[in-house]
């Protein structure tokens, strides 16, 4: 035995110099062994070994006699009582053997071979400690108090090959330890395996193995075994399961005894430790880069395999562990872990990444180990998008966690890893930040103070320049609001292009605000500032109008949103699932309890209708508009669904029934499940899902799905049914049929507008409790219009809250009745007979229609009359006589007659056409009246103000446009286009819009009430065209007029324009020839606007080439758009011209052309070279120009799409109203061998189509190289000259020079000057419509004082003019009738009457022979451009026929100056996946 192990084991036998002490002799002096060779007996052993033992216990190291020790030591170490049978024996050597070390300590007298059975001894009776009942338990509990006082378990250092006793040792205390157990048991073994680990010069393997896996425990699941050698298979096998499956809430006194090892020993434990993840690493290195004969450096990219890879799992959870319990043993392993963020092997890499990810959660890693941490960081830019997936986990986890320096140095990392070009890492993102408590989104990332947004990303632990710092659609600046920043990132989520991203952003986004509902519906407004804002941006996907995002917006908004089983819905076994309100009982108790199962209903309901009008009370305008749309499809989904059943039932599992045609029931399920599957994805999928569950034939579940859509099912009933249905079905051998059904549940049911929600819903219109009365009205009205049936059983509700609310009753809140009266309206025209007859509700309702206020009150009471009361005809007479008595402006209530006029004309015109004059002259009086002077002052600010709020607007001006309104509903109610009074109306609404929206001659009229005029006028011609014969009347002149408000200066009159102009297209009302007008819509400068609308024209375009009935009607329309074009007031023929009208032609190829009428497009653009200019046949050149311009787009195009434009081989006819014969053949050879463009302008057009295919959203941003922003005056170089490649001289067509006639423009300009008025701007500062900037401006000719200003949209307009808030797409159901104008009508007798010289012309939809007559007059206009505006066409090269117009003044304004070409706008919110769209595909317009 070594000195030095010596002089480290017991006690020192006495201090050098110290006193004599007598040594204590042993007096035991029985034998322990057989001299004789007979075994002594067990009992009588046990006895001389107790008796020795207590003897031995008493002495002390200091005075006993070593010598009397030999014999009984020496008996000790025999093989004989070591391994002795008998367990009392053993157990009784073994605490005598111990007391002899501690005897003779420091110098054991045993060999070494003696000290290694001794040793092994030891551990076989210390495993009797794991039972406290052993009859031994005490000479074990001895034995281990011994060794760990007099430290004797040291002299296993000095035992050769003593590596198995130390492993023995090490496995069997940590197997004995429990939780159960004596406590100093635990601290006694630690203390021991401590000592040996201090002593031991080195440490075996297979014992770092043990301690190491001690730290496993706490993993849920137990690690499966792996290779020899590995870290599983060198631990005990005898390892207790049960405590490997234990959570990290009860640590098991095993791992608590290696987290004291590691800190009592760091030192050494750092180095074993080092060495052991040394060996896991490069195991798993060498396996791969070390094979004999390979190239090491390509396999070392190979991935690891999976028995490598999990040694390396195991690793990295110890590391983990022990950064958590002693990270100071960690300090030679982090190195190593750094090393692995840089390894070459993504899998390395990625659990790297996720190691220190999790062990940042706890301590200070980032000062223990910057240059570790600063590594890790930098993985957020990781070639390998599952490493950077890894990382944005573990980011959020730290940030979630954490709210120190560390965290907030991830949030800017986080935010650009939500735009990652890899949809693994977005998908990561938004998984990582679902896991986030409330706490954390509201304090932390949505707080205004919070450090997560002061943070400056500028001092990010990443360097600048392998981090974008800046958000996408920031500026350099925007370094600040990272945590803000990450909830709009993770907003834009919701219009990925993988779907299940999108899916997760849509859950994500709608957690958040399912767990913030409960402090926004308590008012809390930072809350709804923070995150109220969340709904509208989920629901804005409804645009998309794509299959996958309406399915997965379906199982959002049900499910967490708006729950189904919101508040919970308990399950009642009742045998009609309809009749849950249950019968009286016939005794006292029964009734009690139904009376306290209604409260608890009503309770429920009103719970949930809160829910929803918190929801509707936060949402935006567009939001609102999608959330209305739903319960909106409903409808039509309900009727293909009733059909569908009714087609199962007939054929009854595929047994069909005698007596029915079995081909007709094919033919129906395939037809009706084609349409019901046809919005879902993989809607062939769907199909035979639906297929299945006519097959399943389950006739139980035909009826509960009709339970979800009657009208007449209460919400629980309707609950209920889903619910049994997914059982029944999940019950069934298909249960994968729920996939499709379930959304299409979702679509069918009354869930969102259900009969138990209406007398909620009244009740909060009533109260205003929680603010939610005008979300309550808004709802109502809403209800009203799309699905009246559910008022059947609350219609008395309503009635009574009308009789509260009427002018008569004394009430001040009569202006909140207009919801309700909206409400029993829509009911009213459903239902009339089932509208109550009250005496008081009628005379409520005479109220309402003669002081209503405001006026549209008045309105929908005259509607509630005549279309329910009985004796409507009496009432209608009575309220046109009162309206008229007395009638005089000003008067108190005038309005409101006004208001019942406007219906009465329509709903009861032959009770209103004995007193025709009266109404006429009173309406006209008020059009061509003045009462309100415009200001005198031009600087005045309200002379620059073009428009006016509803809450802004006098009486005057709402006076004019119920006048309007009487006028043309007068009309329409008998459709007469030859009666003088509807002529004169139709021209009268012509002049209005022609001259600005200014009735009277004076034109004192205010600028914002001529917009208001301007807008009304325009839509109430809209209206009179979905009349054929009112549209016949619309000349092509009158036509063009109507389209440039299109083009309006003033964004409220453009906006509300065209949504009635959607409107109106989308329901098949206009023929399609305003389709057209849409286009204009390439300049419009509010970008989102104008995206909205592409992509509601190529859902349109895309339903209408569906359509059998309405063939090419979208390619035709490119006639009519090149014709529109050559008479826009801005046509020109210079090179800034041409590159402007260029973009109207790109806008019309990005949202209609396709591969397959691409060809179609060319042919119609060539066929315009074929004719002249109807309209202004001498000016016919410009059209020429225009064929030529679209020929070269259409072609460019075409190449950068790869679509090979074909010959036509059919014929399409142009518009004879449009399009005319050439006077001669030698005409037509002149203009066919004439170029117009000027050359190099194809190259030019070519360059503008690549560069708008590559960012086709700046077409009207001015982006786009090649549109010049200088006159064709400044530049004589780009003045197009037209190039003749065989020019033919006309015989009887002379051209004037277009020289003079500018020399004439410009003298007439100087001698403006001369006189005194304002000099023109500068031609580089002049407003032109194709080429402004800055703001939306009035488009006057004069200089930049008369620019307007740029306003908001009016969300309170008159309901009259802004009823166009459904511009969707109406959604058809099987075997739709044929649109009323989805096809034009041809006249051969038309055609007959102007044949071509050389072959028979092809026109269609010819004009009416009142327009013609009045286009062929002689002396007649034969421009457009002064028909329209009465501005000569720009740039044109030519001179008109008509000599030119002289300036306007400088009051008046210019019709056609309100063009908005060219305004910039904000740069467009393009989402992931291209343009958002309007078109609300699945939702039927409502009837006016």
């Amino acid at each position: 035995m070594g000195r030095s192990a010596r002089a480290s084991h017991g006690e020192v036998s006495a201090a050098e110099g110290g006193e004599h002490v007598n040594p204590k002799v042993l007096d035991f002096d029985q034998p322990l062994l057989s001299k004789s060779g007979k075994p002594i007996e067990v009992d009588k052993l046990v006895s001389h070994l107790k008796t020795l033992q207590k003897e031995v216990q008493d002495l002390e190291q200091e005075g006993v006699d070593r010598p009397s020790l030999a014999t009984p030591a020496k008996e000790l170490a025999s093989v004989k009582l070591l391994q002795h049978p008998d367990e009392g024996v053993v157990a009784y050597t073994a605490c005598c053997l111990a007391d002899m070390l501690r005897l003779h300590a420091p110098d054991a007298p045993y060999t070494a071979k003696q000290l290694k059975d001794i040793f092994a001894c030891f551990v076989k009776c210390l495993k009797g400690l794991e039972n406290p009942d052993a009859p031994f338990y005490q000479q074990y509990m001895y034995l281990l108090d011994s060794l760990s006082t007099v430290k004797s378990v040291v002299l296993i250092s000095d035992i050769p090959d003593g590596d198995e006793i130390t492993k023995e040792l090490f496995t069997t205390f940590f197997d004995i330890a429990k939780p159960e157990g004596p406590k100093n048991v635990e601290f006694q073994m630690t203390d021991i395996l401590c000592q040996l680990i201090e002593e031991c010069p080195s440490l075996p393997p297979e014992v770092v193995d043990v301690i190491c896996i001690q730290f496993l425990r706490t993993q849920v699941e137990p690690e499966k075994p792996a290779k020899k050698g590995a870290l599983s298979a060198r631990a005990d096998p005898r390892l207790d399961d049960r405590q490997k499956k234990l959570t990290n809430k009860v640590l098991p006194p095993a791992y608590a005894m290696a987290k004291q090892i590691c800190l009592a020993c760091v030192d050494k434990m750092a180095r074993y430790i080092c060495r052991y993840f040394s060996e896991v690493i490069v195991d798993a290195a060498g396996r791969r880069a070390g094979t004999p004969g390979g190239d090491d450096e390509a396999r070392a990219h190979e991935p690891t395999s999976a028995e490598d890879l999990g040694e390396v799992k195991k690793a990295h959870t110890l590391a983990r562990e022990l950064w958590k319990s002693c990270p100071t043993v960690l300090q030679n392993v982090i190195p190593l872990l750094e090393h692995e963020l840089l390894a070459d092997n993504g899998e390395l890499r990625k659990l790297a990444c996720e190691t220190i990810g999790e062990m940042a959660l706890e301590g200070n890693f980032a000062q223990s180990a910057p240059a570790t941490w600063k590594a890790w960081a930098s993985r957020a830019n990781d070639k390998s998008p599952t490493v950077r997936a890894s990382w944005v986990r573990a980011a959020v986890n730290i940030l979630k966690t954490r709210n120190d320096p560390m965290a907030v140095h991830m949030v800017d990392l986080i935010a650009i890893k939500l735009n990652d070009l890899d949809e693994i890492v977005r998908h990561a993102a938004c998984c990582a930040l679902r896991s986030l408590d409330y706490d954390s989104i509201t304090s932390k990332l949505a707080a205004d103070e919070s450090p997560f947004n002061l943070f400056d990303s500028t001092n990010s632990i990443v360097a600048t320049s392998a981090i974008p710092l800046k958000p996408r659609g920031g500026t350099g600046a925007d370094t600040t609001g990272w945590g803000k920043k990450i909830l709009q990132t993770l907003a834009e989520r919701v219009r990925d292009k993988k779907i299940n991203v999108r899916l997760e952003g849509m859950r994500c986004l709608a957690r958040m605000w399912d767990m913030a509902y409960k402090d926004i519906s308590n008012g809390n407004e930072v809350v709804f500032k923070q995150l109220g804002w969340i709904p509208s941006k989920i629901l804005d996907t409804f645009y998309i109008n794509d299959p996958e995002v309406n399915m997965l917006l379906d199982h959002v908004l049900h499910e967490i949103l708006l729950p189904v089983n919101y508040p919970p819905i308990p399950i009642e076994k009742a045998s009609e699932p309809d009749k849950t309100n249950g019968t009286k009982g016939k005794g006292k108790g029964k009734e009690l309890t139904n009376q306290e199962r209604e409260k608890e209903i009503l309770e429920d309901d009103k719970i949930r209708v809160k829910r929803l009008l918190v929801l509707v009370k936060g949402l935006d305008t567009k939001a609102k508009k999608a959330l209305f749309a739903v319960p909106l499809r409903q409808i039509s989904y309900a009727k293909v669904m009733e059909v569908f059943l009714k087609s199962c039932e007939e054929n009854n599992g595929g047994v069909i029934e005698a007596g029915v045609d079995e081909a007709t029931v094919q033919l129906n399920l395939e037809k009706f499940s084609a349409w019901l599957a046809h919005k879902l994805p993989e809607s062939h999928k769907a199909k035979e899902n639906l297929l299945r569950l006519a097959k399943l034939h389950d006739r139980r579940c035909y009826q509960l799905i009709r339970f979800c859509f009657n009208p007449d099912s209460d919400y629980r009933t309707v609950v209920r049914a889903l619910k049994e249905i997914k059982k029944r079905i999940n019950e069934s051998a298909q249960p994968m049929i729920l996939d499709s059904l379930t959304p299409l549940l979702y679509r069918v049911s009354q869930i969102i507008y259900n009969k138990s929600h209406v007398a909620p819903i009244v009740e909060f219109s009533r109260t205003d409790e929680c603010s939610l009365g005008n979300a309550a009205h808004e709802v109502l009205k809403e209800m009203s219009s799309s699905n009246p049936a559910v008022f059947k059983a609350n219609v008395k509700a309503l009635s009574d809250l009308l009789k509260e609310q009427s002018p008569g009753s004394g009430s001040a809140r009569t202006s909140s009745a207009v919801d309700t009266l909206k409400a029993c309206a829509g009911f009213a025209k459903s239902y009339p007979k089932d509208m109550p007859q009250e005496r008081k509700l009628l005379e409520a309702l005479v109220s309402f229609a003669l002081t209503g206020r405001p006026p549209t009150a008045a309105k929908h009471a005259v509607t509630i009359l005549m279309y329910s009361a009985n004796r409507k005809e009496l009432y209608a007479s009575d309220l046109v006589q009162r309206c008229l008595k007395d009638f005089e402006f000003g008067e108190h209530h005038f309005l409101a007659k006004l208001a019942c006029l406007s219906q009465l004309v329509l709903l009861a015109p032959d009770q209103c056409e004995d007193h025709a004059k009266a109404i006429k002259d009173i309406c006209t009086g008020i059009i061509v009246g003045t009462r309100t002077e415009r200001p005198a002052s031009e600087e005045d600010k309200d002379s620059k103000k073009v428009w006016a709020e509803e809450t802004e607007l006098d009486d005057e001006i709402r006076a004019k446009i119920l006048a309007l309104r009487v006028l043309v509903n007068r009309i329409r109610a008998r459709p007469d286009a030859q009666h003088r009074d509807s002529l004169g109306v139709i021209r009268s609404l012509n002049h209005i819009v022609a001259n600005d929206g200014e009735a009277l001659k004076t034109k004192t009229t205010p600028a914002a009430h001529r917009s208001r005029m301007r807008l009304a006028a325009a839509q109430h011609l809209l209206k009179l065209a979905t009349i054929s014969v009112f549209d016949e009347v619309i000349s092509a002149t009158d036509f063009i007029r109507l389209a440039t408000v299109a083009q309006d200066g003033c964004l409220q009159v453009r906006r509300g324009f065209m949504e009635k102009l959607q409107k109106y297209l989308a329901a098949g009302q206009l023929p399609a020839r305003f389709y057209t007008i849409v286009f204009l819509m390439a300049y419009e400068p509010e970008d989102r606007w104008r995206e909205e609308v592409a992509t509601w024209i190529r859902a349109r375009s895309s339903a209408i080439s569906k359509n059998k009935t309405s063939h090419n009607v979208v390619e035709g329309v490119f006639a009519r758009l090149m014709s529109l074009l050559v008479h826009h007031p801005d046509f020109g023929t210079q090179y800034e011209d041409i590159m402007d009208f260029a973009k109207y032609i790109l806008f019309y190829l990005r949202t209609v052309a396709n591969g397959e009428n691409i060809s179609l497009i060319h042919y119609v653009a060539q066929r315009a070279k074929q004719f002249r200019d109807k309209l202004s046949p001498d000016n016919s050149e410009n059209l020429y120009y225009i064929s030529e311009l679209a020929q070269s787009i259409i072609r460019h195009y075409g190449e950068i799409h790869k679509w090979t434009i074909q010959t036509w081989p059919g014929k399409m006819r142009l518009p004879v109203a449009l399009y005319a014969p050439m006077m001669n053949q030698d005409e037509s050879h002149e203009v066919a061998q004439t170029t117009y463009l000027p050359e190099g302008m194809d190259k030019k057009l070519g360059a503008l189509v690549r560069a708008s295919s590559k960012n086709p959203t700046s077409l009207s941003s001015g982006a786009i190289t090649g549109s010049s922003k200088k006159r064709k005056s400044e530049s004589a170089a780009i003045t197009p000259t037209p190039t003749t490649t065989k020019r033919v001289k006309k015989p009887k067509v002379e051209k004037t020079p277009s020289k003079p006639s500018k020399k004439t423009s410009t003298k007439k300009q100087r001698a403006t000057k001369e006189d005194g008025t304002p000099p023109p701007t500068k031609s580089s500062e002049r407003r032109r419509s194709g080429r402004q900037s800055g703001r939306i401006t009035s488009y006057k000719e004069e200089d930049a004082e008369t620019d307007e200003e740029d306003y908001e949209e009016d969300d309170s307009s008159d309901e009259e003019m802004d009823d166009a808030s459904n511009s969707g797409e109406s959604e058809a159901e099987p075997e739709p009738k044929p649109r009323k104008y989805e096809v034009e009508a041809e006249s051969d007798q038309e055609m007959d009457k102007t044949p071509a010289p050389e072959e028979e012309m092809e026109v269609d939809e010819p004009e009416p022979e009142s327009a013609k007559k009045e286009e062929t007059t002689p002396g007649a206009p034969t421009t457009t451009t002064v028909a329209v505006g009465k501005r000569s066409t720009r740039g044109s090269g030519k001179t008109n026929s008509k000599p030119a117009e002289p300036k306007k003044s400088q009051t008046e304004v210019a019709f056609g100056r309100r063009s908005t070409r060219g305004a910039k706008g904000k740069q467009p919110e393009i989402a992931d996946d291209g343009s958002e769209s309007s078109d609300l595909s699945d939702v039927p317009d409502a009837d006016e």
